[in-house]
């Protein structure tokens, strides 16, 4: 079951990927979707290894239902425990696991740090507005007072799907998020505070 469940976990990751790059105008097309997901975190899967099932377009954004087949190799660690280690490619190259997810990983992390930066920068304007940041603990209240007026779409959760995190006095604040691991103040932290 958790081999299964971390299986689910990658081609969830490598889909979510694929779907993010797919910026044309119009709705994505189920041939637009399958390139984007044989192509995904930098690994190339021959385009017969995925099959479309749905594509719902919402907006700007699409969801993909799709199958993907591949091979995967495990290795038996020092604890007896299975784990995939690599995954096998388009071309036959096995891949490292690891290596993609670290790839994914970083790139969530300048996803949450661009977000950070454009919560920050409402933050300037409503303190050159007003004379003080957004006091609060709470992200839900900064929302309330940051949106639409300084932020123009709501911004709430992080690429990692946690809360990101407000402190804020008059004179100071820290925007958080708590990286990969979900846990506060730990080295993983994405984390943009006011220059005063």
């Amino acid at each position: 079951m958790k081999r299964f469940i971390l299986l689910s976990m990658l081609l969830i990751l490598l889909v979510a990927g694929a779907i993010s790059g797919a910026g044309a105008a119009g709705d994505l097309s189920a041939k637009e979707a399958r390139r984007l997901i044989a192509r995904v975190a930098g690994i190339e899967l021959p385009s017969d290894a995925v099959r479309v099932k749905e594509v719902s377009s919402l907006g700007s954004s699409a969801v993909v239902v799709a199958q993907v087949e591949t091979a995967f190799r495990f290795v038996r660690g020092d604890d007896d425990k299975w784990r995939v280690a690599e995954v096998r490619t388009g071309d036959n190259k096995w891949e490292d696991i690891e290596m993609i997810a670290r790839a994914v990983n970083a790139e969530k992390a300048e996803r949450a740090r661009a977000e950070l930066e454009t919560m920050a920068t409402a933050l300037e304007s409503f303190r050159r507005e007003r004379g003080f940041y957004v006091v609060t603990d709470k992200q839900a209240a900064l929302v309330d007072q940051l949106n639409p007026r300084y932020l123009s779409r709501v911004i709430r959760v992080d690429p990692w799907h946690k809360p990101y995190l407000y402190e804020g006095t008059r004179d100071h604040f820290t925007l958080r998020s708590s990286g990969m691991d979900g846990k506060e103040k730990t080295p993983d932290d994405v984390v943009i505070s006011s220059r005063n």
